[in-house]
């Protein structure tokens, strides 16, 4: 599985020791040197994304992710559409074309919880696909959003129902990937000032505000809190910074908490911009073996352009000094200080966490 030699973390170390040393003695020419040098330092760095849904094997895809050191695990949700085997089919196939590249998380449908056989089925499901490769399971929103039992109650991820299956994992030592709630913006009027904008303005069935039926962030919250509490023989990563993204305070507060709980960073890193990058900072160096590098990219996101500029923009802010651009010219954007992390807690939070966690290799 793609061994990370030694003289590859040191390259991506001196490269960037070299890009954040150089002085402009030549001008353009010693300022075009640097920016060469500080690219080259941000692909050096080993990277796994813990959160992407990549399906098709596209002809950049895979060259990109090589080019930048990439390794991803592919979870599979139950999204919207609710088509979990022909995403677990996907997911498979793209995995078994490129094993040194991708890894697996399953997934069970939980719409499935009133059947009198819903435990059994899923742990069934879930011991066949553990067998098949996956290293994770993934809980989604629609747990606490949308799922209601017999009654026509809203049912949380802490329900007695769901324990049987903790149980196992917890037996089967698989982590599971928590998508529990949304962030605290679902819950607040539509606002471009919000990096959420577009989301719910193209994906209002979750735009909480505008559906008052659905219970509150902090009920949601609250139960996912329960449920870690309850099962501390869990391995559980609380995906897109816990759902708790507005404040990375509120985060650290889950992680002293629950010495099972981790984090990934997928699709939150302009809710971290929002904050000042010296407590983002001082939150990644105290939690540096509890979070990990996520993106959240599928398949709206496997051209190289797309893949190269997101790329860059992210890992520009995770290791660089100076400040960076995040979010779209064309939408929500916001200029702030990168957060200049040591090399050590780099390469923490770019794969060696995913690691151990997932027990990757």
């Amino acid at each position: 599985m793609l061994p990370i030699p030694l003289r590859c973390l040191r390259l991506a170390g001196l490269l960037l020791v070299a890009a954040c040393t150089v002085r402009p003695v030549h001008g353009d020419v010693a300022a075009a040197d640097a920016a060469a040098a500080a690219e080259a330092g941000l692909r050096a760095i080993p990277k796994i994304d813990v959160h992407a849904h990549y399906r098709t094997d596209t002809p950049e895809l895979v060259s990109t992710l090589a080019d930048w050191h990439v390794r991803a695990v592919l979870v599979t949700v139950t999204g919207s559409d609710r088509k979990i085997d022909e995403k677990w089919r996907d997911h498979r196939a793209l995995q078994a074309a490129h094993p040194d590249r991708f890894f697996l998380v399953t997934t069970f449908d939980p719409f499935r919880f009133n059947e009198p056989d819903f435990v059994a089925t899923t742990i069934a499901k879930l011991r066949a696909d553990i067998a098949a490769g996956a290293k994770g399971v993934k809980v989604w929103k629609d747990i606490g959003m949308e799922l209601k039992d017999a009654d026509g109650q809203y049912v949380q991820i802490d329900n007695p129902r769901f324990q049987p299956i903790w149980d196992f994992l917890a037996e089967q030592h698989i982590p599971v990937m928590a998508h529990i709630g949304e962030p605290l913006a679902a819950w607040r009027p539509l606002s471009d000032s919000s990096p959420h904008f577009w989301y719910y303005s193209n994906n209002p069935q979750y735009h909480a505000y505008s559906h008052p039926e659905i219970p509150s962030h902090e009920t949601i919250i609250a139960a996912r809190d329960r449920w870690v509490a309850r099962n501390p023989r869990l391995t559980i990563v609380a995906m897109h910074l816990a759902s708790l993204e507005y404040d990375v305070a509120e985060v650290g507060k889950r992680l002293d908490a629950y010495p099972n709980l981790y984090v990934e960073t997928a699709a939150r890193i302009n809710d971290l911009a929002m904050q000042p990058s010296p407590k983002v900072r001082d939150f990644f160096l105290r939690y540096q073996n509890r979070v990990m590098w996520g993106t959240d990219f599928g398949e709206g996101s496997t051209s190289r352009a797309a893949l190269d500029a997101a790329f860059d923009q992210q890992w520009r802010y995770y290791v660089r000094r100076d400040t960076v651009t995040l979010g779209s010219a064309r939408g929500w954007h916001r200029t702030v200080e990168g957060l200049d992390l040591p090399m050590t807690v780099l390469d923490k939070f770019a794969h060696r966490n995913a690691e151990r966690v997932l027990k990757l290799r």
